[in-house]
């Protein structure tokens, strides 16, 4: 019995400090659509594709795709190319957005 309070102990600790260690990065990119994934677009085009049931999703400066957690976050970003403050999973391939501003000018395909 005291084994399996010391194994849970050990693993609530363990969750928990993992749990601390996630912290916010700054990330330069764009918010693309699950469709098209790294693939940059007019902010119509990557509209549309959402409207019609396509993920927003984050692209980094390396084209790496992420999913976003909170889609909600990047409504108002479609196509445009944003600086973002985000958590990353890597073990999920996606992003949590804590915050995001344009960085510039939106794609001209």
């Amino acid at each position: 019995m005291k084994r399996i309070a010391f194994v849970l102990a050990l693993v609530s600790m363990t969750a928990l400090a993992g749990a601390q260690t996630a912290k916010a990065h700054k990330l330069t990119g764009w918010i693309g659509d699950s469709k098209c994934g790294a693939s940059m677009h007019t902010p119509a085009c990557v509209k549309k594709c959402v409207d019609a049931g396509e993920k927003p999703v984050f692209v980094d400066s390396k084209n790496k795709v992420w999913a976003i957690d909170n889609t909600d976050a990047v409504q108002d970003y479609y196509g445009d190319k944003v600086k973002v403050v985000a958590t990353v999973d890597s073990t999920n391939n996606s992003i949590h957005i804590d915050s995001v501003k344009k960085s510039g000018s939106s794609s001209s395909m």
